[in-house]
């Protein structure tokens, strides 16, 4: 442990994915709270969320791969994670929401953040090679390049690095389908894929409008001097409206078997579509898009849980 810079011990706001600055501790849950943020653990338990939900409609039950699938791509979202966090340890210093992450803070070295980066991203991979057939290590390992080889470096150099940078959020769901032994051409699968590709872009975007200071604070490339904010958000809301067509396209096409289920979800989603469209109208729309961005998530959060529990009912 490093010595904590000035800033540190004092609260930060936690709205959103704000870090707060904790005194230092040498009990257990301070450190498992550094691994916490080190990982991103909450995102990075989403993105295994997926890859269980992918495999489970690969093999309609819980088997080994369904386990070690998703234990793999938890290793991996968290080791990409710090590593991430490595990568932009400097931009990471200058802004408020992620100033008190475990870098710029000064609770962990460097050296520290790359061990356990690189630990983690081999575990995942090495876990892989306990499922039949290569294709979801392939994935895994595309998934590690693209995230920290490609996507993390674009940032630097364009407003718009969220677009390819949306194909991470589609591969952990074919990691896991893969593992199931599902080819990965098959409908069910892109559709799924497909949607969460959709996802990441108005969750990217909604992220960055709550906190476009920060943003400008970085020296990062400004999505917002390159498109107008009225205009920024209007393109948002047709990336909203593909996903909630990709969502109707589960019961349409039967993807969701249960009949209660598949109502419910209808139901929900309405619900959900009735509260974005009455954000969207707000004459402050840049004071809606936290909320934007929870019921986004939320939306994302359902189709899973809806997905797995129509795969173990059916």
């Amino acid at each position: 442990m490093n010595e904590r810079s000035e800033h540190n011990g004092h609260p930060r706001p936690n709205n959103g994915a704000v870090e707060v600055c904790l005194p230092p501790n040498s009990s257990a849950w301070y450190k498992l709270n550094l691994l916490r943020q080190l990982s991103r653990a909450e995102l990075s338990g989403m993105v295994a969320f997926s890859a269980l939900t992918g495999n489970l409609l690969a093999v309609q039950s819980w088997p080994f791969a369904a386990l070690v699938s998703t234990l793999s791509v938890l290793l991996l979202a968290g080791g990409c994670s710090a590593l991430n966090q490595w990568q932009e340890q400097d931009l990471d210093a200058r802004m408020e929401r992620t100033c008190c992450r475990p870098l710029p803070a000064g609770e962990l070295a460097p050296r520290s953040v790359l061990s356990f980066a690189g630990s983690s991203i081999l575990a995942g991979l090495l876990l892989l090679t306990l499922v039949p057939g290569k294709l979801a290590l392939l994935l895994g390992l595309l998934a590690v390049i693209w995230y920290n080889g490609i996507y993390t470096p674009l940032k630097r150099h364009t407003p718009f690095a969220a677009v390819p940078g949306a194909l991470c959020g589609a591969l952990p769901p074919l990691i896991g389908w893969a593992a199931g032994g599902g080819q990965p051409w098959e409908a069910k699968i892109l559709l799924l894929a497909g949607t969460l590709f959709l996802w990441q872009i108005p969750h990217s975007w909604l992220l960055l409008c709550r906190y476009r200071d920060d943003l400008r604070q970085s020296g990062l490339p400004n999505l917002f001097e390159a498109i107008p904010t009225d205009r920024l958000l209007r393109i948002n809301n047709c990336w909203l409206l593909a996903l909630g067509l990709c969502y109707l396209q589960f019961p349409l096409f039967g993807y969701i078997a249960n009949s209660l289920l598949a109502s419910l979800f209808l139901a929900t989603c309405t619900a959900i579509f009735l509260a974005v469209l009455t954000e969207t109208r707000k004459p402050s729309r840049l004071a809606s898009s936290l909320r934007l961005f929870h019921l986004t998530n939320f939306s994302m959060t359902l189709l899973l849980v809806v997905l797995q529990l129509d795969t173990l009912l059916g």
